[in-house]
Protein backbone atom coordinates (compact mmCIF):
# COMPACT_ATOMS: atom_id res chain seq x y z
CA UNK A 1 0.00 0.00 0.00
CA UNK A 2 1.22 3.50 -0.88
CA UNK A 3 0.31 6.92 0.41
CA UNK A 4 -0.36 9.86 -1.91
CA UNK A 5 -0.47 13.34 -0.48
CA UNK A 6 -1.75 16.30 -2.52
CA UNK A 7 -0.75 19.61 -0.99
CA UNK A 8 -1.44 23.10 -2.32
CA UNK A 9 1.68 25.16 -3.04
CA UNK A 10 0.12 28.24 -1.42
CA UNK A 11 0.23 26.51 2.00
CA UNK A 12 3.98 25.98 1.60
CA UNK A 13 4.61 29.50 0.31
CA UNK A 14 2.82 31.08 3.29
CA UNK A 15 5.13 29.15 5.62
CA UNK A 16 2.56 29.25 8.41
CA UNK A 17 1.69 26.50 10.87
CA UNK A 18 -1.98 25.56 10.54
CA UNK A 19 -4.58 22.83 10.38
CA UNK A 20 -5.18 21.11 7.04
CA UNK A 21 -8.66 20.45 5.66
CA UNK A 22 -9.60 18.29 2.73
CA UNK A 23 -10.48 14.71 1.87
CA UNK A 24 -9.02 11.34 2.83
CA UNK A 25 -9.79 8.45 0.47
CA UNK A 26 -9.12 4.84 1.40
CA UNK A 27 -8.67 3.08 -1.94
CA UNK A 28 -7.80 -0.51 -2.74
CA UNK A 29 -4.04 -0.12 -3.03
CA UNK A 30 -3.39 3.36 -1.62
CA UNK A 31 -4.42 5.99 0.88
CA UNK A 32 -4.95 9.41 -0.67
CA UNK A 33 -4.71 12.62 1.35
CA UNK A 34 -6.02 15.61 -0.62
CA UNK A 35 -5.30 18.86 1.24
CA UNK A 36 -7.47 21.67 -0.13
CA UNK A 37 -7.16 24.56 2.30
CA UNK A 38 -6.05 25.67 5.77
CA UNK A 39 -9.61 26.65 6.75
CA UNK A 40 -12.77 24.58 7.17
CA UNK A 41 -14.62 24.08 3.88
CA UNK A 42 -18.38 23.63 3.37
CA UNK A 43 -17.99 19.89 2.71
CA UNK A 44 -14.85 19.29 4.81
CA UNK A 45 -15.10 20.55 8.38
CA UNK A 46 -12.82 18.03 10.13
CA UNK A 47 -9.04 18.53 9.91
CA UNK A 48 -7.09 15.78 8.18
CA UNK A 49 -3.63 17.02 9.01
CA UNK A 50 -1.39 19.71 10.42
CA UNK A 51 1.64 21.75 9.36
CA UNK A 52 4.04 22.36 12.23
CA UNK A 53 7.60 23.49 12.79
CA UNK A 54 10.53 21.11 12.97
CA UNK A 55 10.87 21.75 16.70
CA UNK A 56 7.21 20.95 17.37
CA UNK A 57 7.49 17.82 15.25
CA UNK A 58 10.57 16.65 17.19
CA UNK A 59 8.82 17.35 20.46
CA UNK A 60 5.77 15.47 19.28
CA UNK A 61 7.81 12.39 18.31
CA UNK A 62 9.59 12.45 21.63
CA UNK A 63 6.30 12.67 23.54
CA UNK A 64 4.70 9.67 21.80
CA UNK A 65 5.78 7.51 24.73
CA UNK A 66 3.36 9.39 26.94
CA UNK A 67 0.29 7.26 27.71
CA UNK A 68 -2.15 10.17 27.53
CA UNK A 69 -0.82 11.19 24.10
CA UNK A 70 -1.00 7.61 22.87
CA UNK A 71 -4.66 7.41 23.86
CA UNK A 72 -5.31 10.69 22.02
CA UNK A 73 -3.50 9.45 18.92
CA UNK A 74 -5.39 6.15 19.04
CA UNK A 75 -8.61 8.07 18.43
CA UNK A 76 -7.17 9.46 15.18
CA UNK A 77 -7.94 7.32 12.13
CA UNK A 78 -6.10 8.86 9.16
CA UNK A 79 -4.00 11.90 9.93
CA UNK A 80 -1.13 13.77 8.29
CA UNK A 81 1.69 15.76 9.86
CA UNK A 82 4.14 17.89 7.91
CA UNK A 83 7.17 19.61 9.39
CA UNK A 84 8.60 22.59 7.49
CA UNK A 85 11.59 24.76 8.22
CA UNK A 86 11.57 28.56 8.49
CA UNK A 87 12.70 28.77 4.85
CA UNK A 88 9.66 26.76 3.70
CA UNK A 89 11.41 23.44 3.01
CA UNK A 90 9.65 20.21 3.96
CA UNK A 91 11.70 18.29 6.49
CA UNK A 92 9.43 15.53 7.78
CA UNK A 93 6.24 13.79 6.58
CA UNK A 94 4.34 11.46 8.90
CA UNK A 95 1.08 9.83 7.85
CA UNK A 96 -1.16 7.86 10.16
CA UNK A 97 -3.23 5.24 8.38
CA UNK A 98 -6.15 3.52 10.10
CA UNK A 99 -4.87 4.62 13.49
CA UNK A 100 -1.36 3.21 12.98
CA UNK A 101 1.77 5.12 12.00
CA UNK A 102 3.71 2.96 9.53
CA UNK A 103 7.09 4.37 8.65
CA UNK A 104 7.83 1.78 5.96
CA UNK A 105 5.04 2.85 3.59
CA UNK A 106 6.09 4.70 0.45
CA UNK A 107 4.82 8.26 0.46
CA UNK A 108 4.43 10.45 -2.63
CA UNK A 109 4.02 14.12 -1.77
CA UNK A 110 2.60 16.03 -4.75
CA UNK A 111 2.67 19.80 -4.43
CA UNK A 112 0.18 21.23 -6.91
CA UNK A 113 -0.41 24.72 -8.26
CA UNK A 114 -3.94 25.56 -7.11
CA UNK A 115 -4.48 28.30 -9.70
CA UNK A 116 -3.46 26.03 -12.57
CA UNK A 117 -5.69 23.20 -11.37
CA UNK A 118 -8.58 25.62 -10.92
CA UNK A 119 -8.22 26.54 -14.60
CA UNK A 120 -8.04 22.85 -15.47
CA UNK A 121 -11.27 22.21 -13.55
CA UNK A 122 -13.06 24.82 -15.68
CA UNK A 123 -12.85 22.41 -18.62
CA UNK A 124 -15.69 20.40 -17.03
CA UNK A 125 -14.01 17.11 -17.84
CA UNK A 126 -16.32 14.18 -18.46
CA UNK A 127 -17.01 11.44 -15.95
CA UNK A 128 -15.21 8.89 -18.12
CA UNK A 129 -11.88 10.30 -16.92
CA UNK A 130 -12.56 9.78 -13.19
CA UNK A 131 -9.72 7.24 -12.94
CA UNK A 132 -7.18 9.99 -13.52
CA UNK A 133 -5.93 11.27 -10.14
CA UNK A 134 -5.10 14.75 -11.39
CA UNK A 135 -8.53 15.22 -12.97
CA UNK A 136 -10.09 14.01 -9.75
CA UNK A 137 -8.01 16.59 -7.86
CA UNK A 138 -9.20 19.34 -10.23
CA UNK A 139 -12.83 18.41 -9.56
CA UNK A 140 -12.29 18.42 -5.80
CA UNK A 141 -10.74 21.90 -5.98
CA UNK A 142 -13.68 23.17 -8.00
CA UNK A 143 -16.24 21.55 -5.68
CA UNK A 144 -14.55 23.02 -2.58
CA UNK A 145 -15.02 26.59 -3.76
CA UNK A 146 -18.26 28.28 -2.78
CA UNK A 147 -19.92 29.28 -6.03
CA UNK A 148 -22.49 32.10 -6.18
CA UNK A 149 -26.08 31.26 -6.95
CA UNK A 150 -26.34 30.86 -10.70
CA UNK A 151 -28.97 32.37 -12.90
CA UNK A 152 -30.56 28.95 -13.41
CA UNK A 153 -31.12 28.61 -9.64
CA UNK A 154 -32.54 32.14 -9.55
CA UNK A 155 -34.95 31.26 -12.33
CA UNK A 156 -35.91 28.10 -10.45
CA UNK A 157 -36.68 30.14 -7.31
CA UNK A 158 -38.67 32.63 -9.37
CA UNK A 159 -40.80 29.90 -10.93
CA UNK A 160 -41.84 28.67 -7.49
CA UNK A 161 -43.61 31.95 -6.70
CA UNK A 162 -47.41 32.15 -6.91
CA UNK A 163 -47.48 34.76 -9.68
CA UNK A 164 -45.22 32.67 -11.87
CA UNK A 165 -47.35 29.58 -11.24
CA UNK A 166 -50.49 31.44 -12.31
CA UNK A 167 -48.83 32.74 -15.48
CA UNK A 168 -47.62 29.23 -16.21
CA UNK A 169 -51.19 27.90 -15.87
CA UNK A 170 -52.48 30.58 -18.25
CA UNK A 171 -49.85 30.09 -20.98
CA UNK A 172 -49.68 26.28 -20.72
CA UNK A 173 -52.61 25.62 -23.11
CA UNK A 174 -51.15 28.14 -25.58
CA UNK A 175 -47.80 26.40 -25.43
CA UNK A 176 -49.37 22.98 -26.00
CA UNK A 177 -51.33 24.29 -28.99
CA UNK A 178 -48.18 25.82 -30.50
CA UNK A 179 -46.24 22.60 -29.94
CA UNK A 180 -48.90 20.65 -31.87
CA UNK A 181 -48.81 23.12 -34.76
CA UNK A 182 -45.01 23.50 -34.86
CA UNK A 183 -44.05 19.93 -33.92
CA UNK A 184 -42.49 19.10 -37.30
CA UNK A 185 -40.55 22.36 -37.69
CA UNK A 186 -36.83 22.88 -37.22
CA UNK A 187 -37.64 25.72 -34.82
CA UNK A 188 -39.45 23.29 -32.52
CA UNK A 189 -36.67 20.72 -32.68
CA UNK A 190 -34.05 23.38 -32.03
CA UNK A 191 -35.90 24.75 -29.01
CA UNK A 192 -35.93 21.29 -27.44
CA UNK A 193 -32.20 20.89 -28.13
CA UNK A 194 -31.57 24.38 -26.75
CA UNK A 195 -33.29 23.41 -23.48
CA UNK A 196 -31.29 20.14 -23.34
CA UNK A 197 -28.07 22.06 -23.86
CA UNK A 198 -28.87 24.42 -20.96
CA UNK A 199 -29.68 21.49 -18.68
CA UNK A 200 -26.58 19.45 -19.54
CA UNK A 201 -23.87 22.08 -19.75
CA UNK A 202 -22.17 23.87 -16.89
CA UNK A 203 -23.52 27.31 -15.93
CA UNK A 204 -20.36 29.06 -17.13
CA UNK A 205 -20.42 27.17 -20.45
CA UNK A 206 -24.12 27.99 -20.93
CA UNK A 207 -23.45 31.66 -20.24
CA UNK A 208 -20.80 31.98 -22.94
CA UNK A 209 -22.75 29.82 -25.42
CA UNK A 210 -25.86 31.99 -25.12
CA UNK A 211 -23.82 35.20 -25.19
CA UNK A 212 -21.97 34.26 -28.38
CA UNK A 213 -25.12 32.94 -30.00
CA UNK A 214 -26.99 36.17 -29.29
CA UNK A 215 -24.06 38.30 -30.49
CA UNK A 216 -24.00 36.44 -33.82
CA UNK A 217 -27.77 36.73 -34.11
CA UNK A 218 -27.77 40.46 -33.42
CA UNK A 219 -25.01 40.89 -36.02
CA UNK A 220 -27.12 39.10 -38.66
CA UNK A 221 -30.16 41.14 -37.63
CA UNK A 222 -28.16 44.36 -38.05
CA UNK A 223 -27.02 43.25 -41.52
CA UNK A 224 -30.62 42.53 -42.55
CA UNK A 225 -31.75 45.93 -41.29
CA UNK A 226 -28.86 47.67 -43.05
CA UNK A 227 -28.99 45.92 -46.44
CA UNK A 228 -32.78 45.45 -46.52
CA UNK A 229 -35.09 42.47 -46.67
CA UNK A 230 -33.42 39.60 -48.60
CA UNK A 231 -36.80 38.00 -49.37
CA UNK A 232 -36.79 39.37 -52.94
CA UNK A 233 -33.43 37.77 -53.74
CA UNK A 234 -34.63 34.60 -52.08
CA UNK A 235 -37.56 34.43 -54.51
CA UNK A 236 -35.27 35.21 -57.44
CA UNK A 237 -33.16 32.20 -56.54
CA UNK A 238 -36.32 30.05 -56.29
CA UNK A 239 -37.37 31.26 -59.76
CA UNK A 240 -33.98 30.21 -61.18
CA UNK A 241 -34.41 26.72 -59.67
CA UNK A 242 -37.92 26.35 -61.14
CA UNK A 243 -36.85 27.55 -64.61
CA UNK A 244 -33.87 25.19 -64.60
CA UNK A 245 -36.14 22.30 -63.65
CA UNK A 246 -38.55 23.11 -66.49
CA UNK A 247 -35.65 23.24 -68.96
CA UNK A 248 -34.40 19.88 -67.70
CA UNK A 249 -37.85 18.33 -68.14
CA UNK A 250 -37.95 19.73 -71.67
CA UNK A 251 -34.60 18.04 -72.31
CA UNK A 252 -35.91 14.72 -71.00
CA UNK A 253 -38.83 15.01 -73.39
CA UNK A 254 -36.46 14.33 -76.27
CA UNK A 255 -33.63 11.81 -76.29
CA UNK A 256 -31.22 12.72 -73.45
CA UNK A 257 -27.61 11.60 -74.07
CA UNK A 258 -28.79 9.50 -76.99
CA UNK A 259 -31.12 7.22 -75.00
CA UNK A 260 -34.39 6.12 -76.57
CA UNK A 261 -36.95 6.62 -73.81
CA UNK A 262 -40.49 5.31 -74.07
CA UNK A 263 -42.30 8.02 -76.02
CA UNK A 264 -45.80 7.60 -74.58
CA UNK A 265 -44.67 7.29 -70.96
CA UNK A 266 -42.15 10.10 -71.39
CA UNK A 267 -44.83 12.41 -72.81
CA UNK A 268 -47.15 11.52 -69.94
CA UNK A 269 -44.46 12.21 -67.34
CA UNK A 270 -43.54 15.48 -69.01
CA UNK A 271 -47.10 16.79 -69.09
CA UNK A 272 -47.74 15.63 -65.52
CA UNK A 273 -44.58 17.00 -63.90
CA UNK A 274 -44.45 20.19 -65.96
CA UNK A 275 -47.98 20.92 -64.74
CA UNK A 276 -46.86 20.20 -61.16
CA UNK A 277 -43.86 22.53 -61.58
CA UNK A 278 -46.16 25.28 -62.89
CA UNK A 279 -48.32 24.78 -59.82
CA UNK A 280 -45.18 25.03 -57.68
CA UNK A 281 -44.25 28.36 -59.29
CA UNK A 282 -47.81 29.64 -58.87
CA UNK A 283 -47.65 28.62 -55.21
CA UNK A 284 -44.39 30.54 -54.79
CA UNK A 285 -45.81 33.65 -56.43
CA UNK A 286 -48.85 33.57 -54.13
CA UNK A 287 -46.65 32.89 -51.11
CA UNK A 288 -44.01 35.47 -52.06
CA UNK A 289 -45.40 38.34 -49.89
CA UNK A 290 -45.69 36.01 -46.90
CA UNK A 291 -42.14 34.71 -47.38
CA UNK A 292 -40.77 38.26 -47.60
CA UNK A 293 -42.72 39.13 -44.43
CA UNK A 294 -41.32 36.07 -42.59
CA UNK A 295 -37.82 37.52 -42.90
CA UNK A 296 -38.91 40.17 -40.37
CA UNK A 297 -39.50 37.67 -37.51
CA UNK A 298 -36.41 35.81 -38.74
CA UNK A 299 -34.29 38.92 -38.12
CA UNK A 300 -36.01 39.57 -34.76
CA UNK A 301 -35.07 36.02 -33.69
CA UNK A 302 -31.50 37.31 -33.65
CA UNK A 303 -32.28 38.60 -30.15
CA UNK A 304 -32.52 34.93 -29.11
CA UNK A 305 -29.48 33.84 -31.08
CA UNK A 306 -28.15 32.92 -34.50
CA UNK A 307 -29.15 29.29 -33.98
CA UNK A 308 -32.84 30.26 -33.87
CA UNK A 309 -32.43 32.25 -37.08
CA UNK A 310 -30.82 29.26 -38.78
CA UNK A 311 -33.68 27.00 -37.58
CA UNK A 312 -36.32 29.35 -39.00
CA UNK A 313 -34.37 29.68 -42.27
CA UNK A 314 -34.47 25.88 -42.54
CA UNK A 315 -38.25 25.98 -42.08
CA UNK A 316 -38.53 28.60 -44.82
CA UNK A 317 -36.54 26.41 -47.21
CA UNK A 318 -38.77 23.42 -46.40
CA UNK A 319 -41.89 25.55 -46.96
CA UNK A 320 -40.66 26.74 -50.34
CA UNK A 321 -39.52 23.26 -51.44
CA UNK A 322 -42.60 21.38 -50.25
CA UNK A 323 -43.70 20.64 -53.83
CA UNK A 324 -40.24 19.24 -54.65
CA UNK A 325 -40.70 16.75 -51.82
CA UNK A 326 -44.05 15.72 -53.33
CA UNK A 327 -42.40 15.27 -56.76
CA UNK A 328 -39.89 12.93 -55.18
CA UNK A 329 -42.63 10.91 -53.44
CA UNK A 330 -44.53 10.44 -56.72
CA UNK A 331 -41.54 9.22 -58.71
CA UNK A 332 -40.09 7.22 -55.77
CA UNK A 333 -43.29 5.18 -55.49
CA UNK A 334 -43.21 4.47 -59.25
CA UNK A 335 -39.53 3.54 -59.06
CA UNK A 336 -40.11 1.14 -56.14
CA UNK A 337 -43.01 -0.52 -57.98
CA UNK A 338 -40.86 -0.80 -61.11
CA UNK A 339 -37.82 -2.28 -59.36
CA UNK A 340 -39.92 -4.55 -57.14
CA UNK A 341 -41.92 -5.81 -60.13
CA UNK A 342 -38.79 -6.52 -62.19
CA UNK A 343 -37.22 -8.39 -59.28
CA UNK A 344 -40.33 -10.52 -58.66
CA UNK A 345 -40.77 -11.32 -62.37
CA UNK A 346 -37.07 -12.14 -62.73
CA UNK A 347 -37.42 -14.76 -60.00
CA UNK A 348 -40.45 -16.12 -61.80
CA UNK A 349 -38.50 -16.54 -65.04
CA UNK A 350 -35.81 -18.41 -63.08
CA UNK A 351 -38.46 -20.72 -61.59
CA UNK A 352 -38.23 -19.32 -58.08
CA UNK A 353 -40.50 -17.47 -55.72
CA UNK A 354 -40.10 -15.61 -52.44
CA UNK A 355 -41.56 -17.25 -49.35
CA UNK A 356 -42.76 -14.35 -47.24
CA UNK A 357 -43.46 -16.48 -44.15
CA UNK A 358 -39.95 -17.96 -44.02
CA UNK A 359 -38.29 -14.90 -45.58
CA UNK A 360 -36.34 -16.81 -48.21
CA UNK A 361 -36.34 -17.58 -51.95
CA UNK A 362 -37.48 -21.10 -52.88
CA UNK A 363 -37.83 -23.10 -56.09
CA UNK A 364 -41.34 -23.31 -57.58
CA UNK A 365 -42.97 -24.98 -60.61
CA UNK A 366 -44.95 -22.48 -62.69
CA UNK A 367 -47.45 -23.30 -65.40
CA UNK A 368 -46.73 -22.29 -68.98
CA UNK A 369 -49.32 -19.54 -69.06
CA UNK A 370 -47.86 -18.11 -65.85
CA UNK A 371 -44.39 -18.08 -67.35
CA UNK A 372 -45.74 -16.49 -70.56
CA UNK A 373 -47.45 -13.65 -68.64
CA UNK A 374 -44.39 -13.20 -66.42
CA UNK A 375 -42.06 -12.99 -69.44
CA UNK A 376 -44.32 -10.51 -71.19
CA UNK A 377 -44.69 -8.34 -68.08
CA UNK A 378 -40.97 -8.52 -67.39
CA UNK A 379 -40.18 -7.30 -70.91
CA UNK A 380 -42.61 -4.39 -70.63
CA UNK A 381 -41.27 -3.26 -67.23
CA UNK A 382 -37.68 -3.65 -68.40
CA UNK A 383 -38.22 -1.34 -71.37
CA UNK A 384 -40.05 1.20 -69.18
CA UNK A 385 -37.24 1.19 -66.60
CA UNK A 386 -34.93 3.80 -68.32
CA UNK A 387 -37.74 6.38 -68.52
CA UNK A 388 -38.75 5.96 -64.88
CA UNK A 389 -35.11 5.81 -63.80
CA UNK A 390 -34.26 9.13 -65.47
CA UNK A 391 -37.17 10.95 -63.83
CA UNK A 392 -36.28 9.35 -60.51
CA UNK A 393 -32.68 10.58 -60.81
CA UNK A 394 -33.86 14.14 -61.55
CA UNK A 395 -36.27 14.49 -58.66
CA UNK A 396 -34.16 12.43 -56.24
CA UNK A 397 -31.23 14.76 -56.99
CA UNK A 398 -33.46 17.77 -56.26
CA UNK A 399 -34.57 16.14 -53.01
CA UNK A 400 -30.95 15.35 -52.14
CA UNK A 401 -29.85 18.96 -52.74
CA UNK A 402 -32.61 20.28 -50.46
CA UNK A 403 -31.71 17.75 -47.78
CA UNK A 404 -28.03 18.73 -47.96
CA UNK A 405 -28.98 22.36 -47.41
CA UNK A 406 -31.28 21.53 -44.48
CA UNK A 407 -28.68 19.18 -42.99
CA UNK A 408 -25.98 21.87 -43.24
CA UNK A 409 -28.21 24.37 -41.43
CA UNK A 410 -28.94 21.76 -38.76
CA UNK A 411 -25.20 21.11 -38.24
CA UNK A 412 -24.58 24.87 -37.94
CA UNK A 413 -27.12 25.37 -35.16
CA UNK A 414 -25.96 22.24 -33.34
CA UNK A 415 -22.35 23.34 -33.65
CA UNK A 416 -23.27 26.66 -32.02
CA UNK A 417 -24.75 24.79 -29.05
CA UNK A 418 -21.86 22.30 -28.92
CA UNK A 419 -18.88 24.60 -29.38
CA UNK A 420 -16.94 25.31 -26.12
CA UNK A 421 -17.01 29.11 -26.20
CA UNK A 422 -16.05 29.24 -22.51
CA UNK A 423 -12.83 27.31 -23.23
CA UNK A 424 -12.09 29.62 -26.17
CA UNK A 425 -12.52 32.70 -23.96
CA UNK A 426 -10.17 31.22 -21.35
CA UNK A 427 -7.67 30.51 -24.14
CA UNK A 428 -7.88 34.16 -25.23
CA UNK A 429 -7.25 35.20 -21.62
CA UNK A 430 -4.20 32.90 -21.47
CA UNK A 431 -5.57 30.62 -18.71
CA UNK A 432 -6.67 27.63 -20.77
CA UNK A 433 -5.04 24.42 -19.50
CA UNK A 434 -5.39 20.69 -20.13
CA UNK A 435 -3.65 17.44 -19.28
CA UNK A 436 -1.22 17.81 -22.17
CA UNK A 437 0.15 21.03 -20.66
CA UNK A 438 1.11 19.57 -17.27
CA UNK A 439 4.63 20.24 -16.02
CA UNK A 440 6.04 17.83 -13.43
CA UNK A 441 9.23 18.51 -11.49
CA UNK A 442 11.02 16.19 -9.08
CA UNK A 443 11.89 18.43 -6.11
CA UNK A 444 13.65 15.85 -3.96
CA UNK A 445 13.07 13.12 -1.43
CA UNK A 446 13.40 12.24 2.24
CA UNK A 447 15.09 8.86 2.17
CA UNK A 448 14.71 8.05 5.86
CA UNK A 449 10.94 8.40 5.69
CA UNK A 450 10.42 6.94 2.15
CA UNK A 451 9.05 10.26 0.87
CA UNK A 452 9.26 11.47 -2.74
CA UNK A 453 8.36 15.11 -3.39
CA UNK A 454 7.16 16.31 -6.81
CA UNK A 455 5.64 19.55 -8.10
CA UNK A 456 2.80 19.57 -10.66
CA UNK A 457 1.57 22.72 -12.44
CA UNK A 458 -0.70 22.96 -15.52
CA UNK A 459 0.49 25.62 -17.95
CA UNK A 460 -1.22 27.52 -20.75
CA UNK A 461 -2.13 25.19 -23.63
CA UNK A 462 -3.18 25.55 -27.25
CA UNK A 463 -6.93 25.43 -27.79
CA UNK A 464 -7.07 25.14 -31.58
CA UNK A 465 -6.10 22.28 -33.90
CA UNK A 466 -6.26 19.55 -31.29
CA UNK A 467 -8.72 16.95 -30.04
CA UNK A 468 -10.62 18.62 -27.21
CA UNK A 469 -13.21 15.88 -26.79
CA UNK A 470 -11.96 15.11 -23.26
CA UNK A 471 -11.75 18.72 -22.12
CA UNK A 472 -15.42 19.58 -22.08
CA UNK A 473 -18.75 17.73 -22.27
CA UNK A 474 -19.83 16.93 -25.79
CA UNK A 475 -23.50 17.87 -25.88
CA UNK A 476 -25.55 15.62 -28.13
CA UNK A 477 -29.34 15.53 -28.63
CA UNK A 478 -30.99 12.84 -26.53
CA UNK A 479 -34.01 11.91 -28.65
CA UNK A 480 -33.16 12.87 -32.21
CA UNK A 481 -30.79 10.82 -34.35
CA UNK A 482 -30.29 12.41 -37.74
CA UNK A 483 -29.45 10.55 -40.92
CA UNK A 484 -26.18 11.75 -42.39
CA UNK A 485 -25.86 13.00 -45.97
CA UNK A 486 -24.08 9.79 -47.02
CA UNK A 487 -26.79 7.60 -45.43
CA UNK A 488 -29.44 9.68 -47.16
CA UNK A 489 -27.67 9.29 -50.52
CA UNK A 490 -27.41 5.52 -50.03
CA UNK A 491 -31.14 5.41 -49.26
CA UNK A 492 -31.89 7.22 -52.51
CA UNK A 493 -29.63 4.89 -54.51
CA UNK A 494 -31.34 1.84 -53.00
CA UNK A 495 -34.72 3.31 -53.88
CA UNK A 496 -35.93 3.57 -50.27
CA UNK A 497 -38.92 5.82 -49.75
CA UNK A 498 -37.65 8.70 -47.58
CA UNK A 499 -40.79 10.35 -46.22
CA UNK A 500 -39.37 12.74 -43.63
CA UNK A 501 -38.66 16.36 -44.58
CA UNK A 502 -36.57 17.74 -41.73
CA UNK A 503 -33.26 15.96 -40.94
CA UNK A 504 -34.29 16.01 -37.25
CA UNK A 505 -37.38 13.89 -37.87
CA UNK A 506 -35.60 10.55 -38.13
CA UNK A 507 -36.00 9.01 -34.66
CA UNK A 508 -36.35 5.34 -35.71
CA UNK A 509 -33.46 3.31 -34.25
CA UNK A 510 -31.43 1.00 -36.49
CA UNK A 511 -32.52 -2.61 -37.03
CA UNK A 512 -29.83 -4.01 -34.70
CA UNK A 513 -31.04 -1.85 -31.82
CA UNK A 514 -34.63 -3.02 -32.41
CA UNK A 515 -33.57 -6.66 -32.13
CA UNK A 516 -31.89 -5.97 -28.80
Amino acid sequence: MNIKIYLSSKLIEKCTFCELYGLVEDLRDEIRFTVLDAEPLPNYTEPIGKICSVADYTQFRAAQSDRTLREQLAREDNFLRLAISNSGRIKHVMAKVKGVTIESLNKLLIIYDEKGFSNLAENDLTAEDCDNDLLHLARLIKASKAEPIGWTEQLHTLTEQDVAQRMYGVFLPVGKALSVVLRKTALYYHFNEWVECIQQKDANAVKWTLLMDICFGVAIMSMIMYFGNPGTRFMEFAEIVVDSLLQLLQTLRGNPIGLKLNGSLNEFFFSCFSYQVDLWWMFLRILSPAIQFLFIPLSILGLFGLSFQVAMLSDLIVLISLHAHCFYIYVAVLYRIEVGGIGALYRTVLGKKRNVLRDRVEAHDYMNRQLFLATLSFTVLLFLLPTILFYYIVFASLRFAIYCLSYTLMKIRRTILRFPFDAMVRWLRGVYTNLESLEIYNIGSIAKENVTITYVAPRTATFWFRDTSSDFPRWEPKCQTSRTIWEFLVSLIKGELVTFIQPDERITPPAKEKEK
